[in-house]
């Protein structure tokens, strides 16, 4: 079970707190802030309305929230779950302390003087005697974008350095790399490995090193080293081993998965968007690979697109939802804004906890909603994807696809 708190990132709204209550955060650094108002006038607005000022937590809000990340794991051990990661990444909070970005303090807190702090006071915590068995996994989830400010070889080595004093602690037993998709820095071309039987040639995906971004030169280095920096940490108050690394991103294809096994990027595969188009993914590439088929998940599965597949009839609500889009993309580049960062980032999540949401109801993805769907259910809904018994959307939301309608109404009359 992952463990996380929003912080800063908590929307308006949809967190709890009465409306335009501030989050809290490690300082009062706005989400967007460092843009400068740069998207325009609509995200200005968007981030107005859906994300706050943070409000600078206390030593006492630092404290309750340590006590609520243990009644979590609490929970999650009396719930019959393994372990729980600890999510430090994405700009969540525990993220928002270790960033100098985000956190600006000067005590003991600070991202200059001690940026693990509260993360290392939660595992500690965590591990004290009596609190979950001793067989209890914790694990932390890092990501190498979130030092990814430049290229330097300073951002590499401070995120390095973390993931070494993370391993000193021997209270931790996964580290979670992400980042953005998995890439292999190195020049080969093809591996061929032999995995349950079946020998697969693990083709990979960016055999040229055009690197794109300097967030990604920074996954890739970090993914590389942080296997060899835990095998050289020796804990200091424990004899558990150092940290399994857990490598995430781009792991939707068995050749890529061969390839991050066989280069020794990782102890261990996550694999998210993947097993939610296939519920039962584990049992599925084992049967692959005892029955020699060498074109299970040989290339990438499908994905979501913006409008969804057409409907099997024109004549029906799905068809209406459907046209209603393309009106909605039609318009768009006539009106003088840019989508908000805060909208569009969530897109293609939103459309896989909706295929969640059915699979909930025993029923199946749903293809003929796309990411422009999903993500305003879950903007326009008063809920997350809030419906009928069966999964299936209600009246209140058809009541805002209506107003969707007369906003595009008047847009596109005055265009015309």
């Amino acid at each position: 079970m992952q463990l996380s708190h929003g912080g800063r990132q908590s929307l308006n709204f949809y967190s709890g707190r009465p409306p335009f209550a501030p989050p809290l955060a490690p300082s009062p650094v706005r989400v967007g802030e460092m843009h400068g108002g740069k998207d325009g006038w609509l995200s200005r607005l968007a981030h107005w309305l859906l994300l706050q000022v943070p409000k600078e937590m206390t030593h006492e809000d630092i404290r309750r929230t340590i006590q609520q990340f243990v009644f979590g794991a609490q929970l999650a051990a009396r719930s019959g779950f393994d372990g729980i990661e600890l999510h430090a990444a994405h700009g969540y909070l525990l993220s928002q302390f270790i960033s100098p970005k985000t956190n600006r303090r000067t005590d003991e807190y600070s991202a200059e003087r001690d940026p693990l702090r509260l993360l290392r006071e939660i595992v500690e915590a965590i591990r004290a005697p009596g609190v979950v068995p001793d067989d209890f996994v914790i694990g932390v989830k890092l990501n190498a974008a979130d030092y990814a400010r430049d290229t330097s070889e300073l951002q590499e080595s401070r995120a390095l350095e973390h993931v070494r004093e993370i391993g000193t602690w021997g209270l931790v037993d996964t580290i979670q790399v992400s980042g953005g998709d998995y890439e292999d820095p190195r020049t080969y071309n093809i591996l061929s490995l032999e995995w349950g039987g079946l020998t697969v040639m693990a083709e990979f995906i960016d055999t040229t090193l055009e690197y794109k971004s300097a967030r990604q030169v920074v996954f890739e280095s970090f993914a590389e080293r942080s296997i060899s920096v835990l095998a050289s940490c020796t804990p200091t108050t424990t004899s558990r081993p150092p940290p399994l690394v857990l490598l995430t991103g781009g792991l939707n294809t068995i050749p890529r998965m061969a390839s991050v096994v066989g280069h020794e990027h990782a102890h261990l595969l996550g694999i998210g968007r993947l097993s939610v188009l296939h519920p039962r993914l584990p049992l599925e590439i084992s049967a692959a690979l005892s029955n020699d088929d060498a074109t299970f998940l040989r290339s990438a599965p499908r994905g979501p697109s913006e409008l969804g597949d057409a409907p099997d009839s024109y004549l029906s609500w799905r068809a209406l939802e459907r046209a209603l889009w393309y009106a909605a993309l039609v318009v768009w580049p006539y009106i003088p804004a840019r989508l908000p960062r805060v909208v569009g980032a969530s897109a293609n999540v939103n459309w896989y906890n909706y295929a969640m949401r059915r699979y909930a109801f025993g029923k199946d993805v749903d293809w003929t909603v796309g990411t422009i769907g999903s993500m305003a259910r879950f903007f326009l809904l008063p809920a997350p994807y809030v419906g009928k018994d069966d999964g299936e959307e209600g009246w209140l939301w058809w009541l805002a696809m209506g107003a969707v309608g007369v906003v595009l109404g008047v847009v596109l009359g005055q265009v015309v």
